[in-house]
């Protein structure tokens, strides 16, 4: 997709300010981009790469700003997201849709743009509240699972709801490494401007890259803190399932051993040597089955005395 928006003039009869939005260009779109912008635009390998000179650059008048992983949260997916900021042109290259875009031009038409400058900001400022939420999301359902987790009830059912945990625990971590990439890569772009903005940025664009730094490196701090929470839950879910093997396994261990007794009783009984006298008695049919159901009664009364059971 290729979205050109001419935005409203600046001031003093300054030319217009020209907001190129590309959402997975085809290259003829991002062809026209580029004749548009009057530079060459990157295309989607040149913003995917990793090495800090590609993400962060100056093209004549130009600033090249990339994330190379971007988590686009409505997706649930990870790409590339790519800013190059002009002098009177903004271009922005996504892949997916941005959710902390939403009411953007209600903002425009309550507070036009003083420039690609001004523009880029509020779009970066937007971004980093979006992170914020996505952030406080993870918090609240990470503390809805940890109370899940420990104030569980035993059983099969609770077996069954701990491994979806463990799976929803994984995605949680997944979502929290990609929230990482994406905090770090802003606050390495932002780090730069903050010591090569030029001066088309404005007066006021110095102070509000310190409060976007300020503001990621609480963020990263809070995702940190998060990363860890996650890995102590996993550990805790994995040994909660390990305990509810470990209770089924003493089980059987118990079962296996109390099976012992009678198992050797009435095998010795069975064995039909003539000089058995046992066999003739009586009684000796009942005295056999108390015998083998004191066999039973005493292993178990014992592993219940030891706590066992």
């Amino acid at each position: 997709m290729f979205e050109c928006r001419t935005l409203a003039p600046a001031a003093d009869g300054a030319p217009a300010v020209v907001w190129v939005d590309l959402c997975q260009p085809t290259p003829d779109e991002l062809a026209q981009a580029s004749q548009r912008a009057g530079f060459r635009i990157p295309d989607r390998a040149g913003i995917s790469e990793i090495e800090f000179s590609s993400r962060v650059r100056t093209e004549g008048a130009a600033l090249v700003l990339n994330l190379p992983r971007f988590q686009y949260e409505a997706e649930h997916v990870v790409g590339p997201l790519g800013f190059v900021v002009a002098p009177n042109v903004l271009v922005v290259q996504r892949e997916h849709a941005i959710d902390a875009l939403d009411g953007l031009d209600h903002d425009l038409g309550r507070r036009p743009c003083s420039g690609p400058a001004d523009l880029f900001l509020r779009i970066i400022e937007r971004i980093v509240d979006r992170l914020a939420d996505l952030l406080e999301s993870l918090e609240s359902t990470m503390s809805e699972f940890s109370r899940a987790a420990f104030n569980r009830r035993k059983g099969r059912r609770a077996t069954r709801q701990l491994e979806q945990m463990l799976h929803e625990v994984g995605q949680m971590g997944r979502r929290i490494g990609a929230l990482h990439n994406t905090l770090h890569g802003l606050l390495r772009m932002m780090n730069y401007l903050d010591e090569a903005a030029p001066a088309w940025f404005g007066v006021d664009a110095p102070r509000r890259i310190k409060l976007v730094i300020k503001d990621l490196a609480s963020l990263s701090e809070f995702e940190q803190q998060l990363g860890d929470r996650n890995e102590f839950l996993l550990d805790s879910v994995l040994g909660l399932i390990n305990m509810d093997q470990n209770e089924v396994m003493k089980v059987m261990a118990v079962a296996s051993v109390v099976g012992i007794p009678p198992t050797v009783l009435v095998g010795i009984w069975g064995m039909n040597f003539a000089a058995m006298p046992e066999l003739h008695w009586h009684f000796g049919y009942a005295i056999a089955l108390a015998v083998i159901g004191l066999s039973i009664v005493l292993p178990l009364l014992w592993f219940k005395r030891r706590g066992w059971l």
